[in-house]
């Protein structure tokens, strides 16, 4: 029954009133229209006392508009020395901020796809470090790998931006293919992707030396519909290629830890925290390959904090540390260096 709002109504009081004649937009007239209003004071203590410490914690700007900002701060202090950084997910406007980023555009090249995802605006980068590597000498050969996953015969759920392929030299010469991918949320595209920057590999002229980052969505317990880790590592293994977690990577080797809860719309899929193991996602999601042959990995950190720390059972993405998959550090030696080119042009 229609009646005035009252200032001291409270949201839920105030009778939502839909005309019974079927339409997608319910027919309003001009005294209904007053339900729709917002009235300040029918806060009650409870959802005050929360406005208030939501303010006080400062939380919508750290979780989203302090999220590149403090991303490019640990690349900075906790990461700024390494040769590569691998990156997926990024925005465009990440992209353009750490190219224009002081300290990271003088140690770095930003290096992005020729052809980015304008709608999803989730992509896959790598940063080389100046001193390490000639930018002159760096090409894009994505095209060629995605070449190589037409050949599947199936439909790879990929986007443009997902997967970002280049050839460059070092600077002492030696040739390299580098990598970096972003898996669909289920992993069916991880394996056919890396068995076509392997194929892709095999089509360069000359030796080179692969290094490639993924998120590659695998899952501890896999599926039919989900990827499942351990037959991840078979086929990479198949390949030649060994993982920075050793030949033998634990599938409790979790790189995620993250879990809905009931601050969000989809109530259906939040979970309590005793509930967080069992509805929550903690895989062991991301790698770092390269051929056996090339490199052998001299130990391989996670960090969950920005602070070079991983602090196991804990849930994330948090207010100082954005990413929902940890950051995996790794240093890899070089086994055979027998194609040092000093002198040589760049093609």
């Amino acid at each position: 029954e229609s009646r005035p709002v009252a200032d001291e109504d409270k949201p839920f009081q105030v009778p939502r009133v839909i005309s019974g004649r079927k339409s997608h937009q319910p027919a309003l007239t001009d005294d209904r229209d007053c339900y729709l209003r917002f009235h300040p004071s029918s806060y009650d203590a409870t959802s005050l006392a929360w406005q208030v410490a939501r303010a006080a914690h400062d939380y919508v700007p750290k979780l989203e508009q302090k999220k590149t900002p403090r991303t490019l701060e640990i690349l900075r202090k906790e990461y700024g020395q390494k040769d590569i950084i691998f990156i997926q997910e990024a925005s465009s406007a990440f992209v353009l901020a750490a190219s224009r980023d002081d300290y990271i555009s003088a140690e770095y090249h930003v290096v992005s796809p020729a052809q980015m995802d304008p709608k999803r605006d989730q992509n896959s980068l790598i940063l080389l470090r100046r001193r390490s590597f000639r930018f002159h000498s760096m090409r894009e050969i994505t095209e060629i790998v995605k070449e190589e996953l037409s050949k599947n015969g199936k439909k790879v759920p990929v986007s443009d931006g997902d997967i970002f392929a280049i050839r460059a030299y070092d600077n002492l010469g030696r040739k390299y293919v580098l990598a970096s991918f972003h898996g669909d949320t289920n992993g069916l595209a991880t394996i056919p992707v890396v068995a076509a920057v392997d194929k892709s590999v095999m089509r360069l002229e000359g030796r080179h030396r692969l290094i490639f980052g993924l998120d590659a969505n695998t899952y501890e317990r896999g599926g039919r519909k989900r990827q499942d880790m351990n037959e991840f590592v078979q086929l990479y293994s198949s390949l030649g290629l060994r993982s920075c977690w050793g030949g033998r990577p634990k599938a409790s080797n979790y790189t995620t830890y993250n879990a809905r809860t009931y601050l969000q719309p989809q109530l259906n899929k939040a979970s309590k925290k005793s509930e967080f193991v069992e509805k929550g996602d903690r895989n062991p999601k991301d790698f770092i390959l390269f051929y056996k042959g090339d490199f052998q990995e001299f130990g391989t950190t996670k960090d969950n904090t920005g602070d070079k720390k991983y602090i196991e059972d804990m849930v994330f993405p948090t207010l100082s540390f954005p990413s929902d998959h940890a950051i995996l550090s790794s240093s890899l030696a070089i086994l055979r260096d027998d194609d040092r080119q000093d002198d040589e042009d760049d093609e």
